[in-house]
């Protein structure tokens, strides 16, 4: 997390006060009732999980565009359906906790409005498209004593944690040089649409720096959240070039590579592409290099490589997932990861203890993606205060 000691014991007590304020008092036998904000096509994804899921009931789904609405409400058929969210939050006193899923910049309108009711809520990444509206998301947790989970669900991926685990162990030594990258399509064409002010022009929202903030925040940000969580060091300086090779007539753009540097010495690289759709085996990869070693994730597993010998080492990783839980899954969102998300977010519910994701990681990994944003429009270098803290 970058934080001075002062803002730690601040944020610190922000966390815990949310956890322990969340807890589902009496409750412990009873299904945890959803209300669901955005049901497009990752909300579908989410509520294909939930459904299989008997300690959580969804009592309740909000959208504004009925075929969406619509298809959601087949996951949760006894559901009460709601085109406007604050008709919602005003009207039912049965909900324990919201779950947002809406496009990234409505994130913390939705994410505010639910704790200011006294709501808990589990956000999907990334937290806001700017960082004074992360910040007015963590003042609504303070606030409200309520539970904030922002969904990294990356973290929760059975190979990524023991990956993590691997590093403290100091399995490749010390933590010199990491690299990611995620080669892809371009965003799903059927997504929601913006009438963009500026244009009167229906838009996909990701397609538009003000609803979808960056191409990194949407994806790319899960390896940067994950890779940036197992260096655990303080950011330096981020820079990043990038712009439309490809897909021209947008405001996001379709490629970047971003250099993080670290106080501690560190370099991280991360590349996205929204045009290699079929980049092969390797189009979504994480590798650490140590002073003793190299890590990877190759299929399923951890692989070692030391610095001084040829021989690899595989750690398996076992998935712990029942397999029924995915076998209907809507789409291909790692749902396995939003298994585990749920789970975690059940826990914290239950029994008061800190998620996973804090509300401050969520904000480190949106400043680091909005900086490398900076950085490849103002093709300069960006220092870690060049946003506000």
């Amino acid at each position: 997390m970058q934080t001075n000691r002062r803002s730690f014991l601040q944020t610190a007590g922000v966390t815990a006060l949310a956890a322990a304020g969340s807890a589902l008092d009496a409750q412990t036998e009873k299904p945890i009732r959803l209300a669901i904000v955005g049901t497009g096509h990752r909300g579908w994804a989410h509520l294909a999980i939930l459904k299989n899921m008997p300690q959580y009931e969804v009592v309740a789904l909000a959208d504004p565009t009925p075929a969406f609405l619509d298809r959601g409400a087949t996951f949760a058929p006894d559901a009460k359906t709601y085109s406007d969210y604050r008709k919602m939050l005003a009207e039912r006193g049965d909900i324990d906790a919201v779950v947002v899923i809406t496009p990234s910049f409505l994130h913390s309108e939705v994410t505010v409005a639910a704790l200011n009711k006294g709501l808990p809520v589990l956000c999907e990444k990334p937290m806001a498209t700017t960082v004074e509206d992360a910040n007015k998301m963590i003042d609504a947790a303070r606030k409200s004593g309520k539970l904030l989970y922002i969904g990294f669900q990356k973290r929760l991926a059975p190979v990524t944690s023991k990956m993590k685990e691997l590093v403290a162990a100091g399995e490749i030594g010390q933590v010199a040089m990491v690299t990611g990258c995620n080669y892809r399509g371009d965003w799903n064409p059927e997504s929601w649409k913006y009438t963009d002010p500026k244009t009167g022009v229906s838009t996909n929202w990701r397609y538009l720096t003000y609803t979808e903030g960056s191409a990194l925040l949407e994806d790319g940000i899960h390896e940067l959240d994950a890779l940036n969580w197992m260096i655990g060091s303080k950011i330096a300086r981020v820079t990043a070039a990038g712009g439309n090779n490809v897909f021209k007539n947008r405001e996001t753009v379709d490629h970047v590579s971003t250099i993080v540097e670290y106080e501690s010495g560190v370099k991280l690289t991360f590349e996205l592409s929204l045009f290699a759709p079929h980049a092969g085996p390797n189009s979504r990869r994480m590798m650490l290099i140590g002073s003793e070693g190299v890590m990877t994730p190759e299929n399923g597993r951890v692989a070692l490589r030391s610095r001084t010998s040829n021989a690899v080492k595989y750690v398996e990783v076992s998935d712990p997932t029942p397999r029924d839980i995915t076998a209907n899954a809507v789409g291909s969102a790692m749902d396995n990861e939003t298994y585990q998300q749920y789970l975690a977010f059940e826990k914290s519910l239950r029994t008061g203890q800190a998620p996973p994701v804090s509300p401050e990681d969520g904000k480190t990994a949106i400043k680091l993606v909005l900086l490398a944003e900076k950085s490849l429009r103002a093709h300069r270098v960006m220092t870690w205060n060049d946003l506000p803290a």
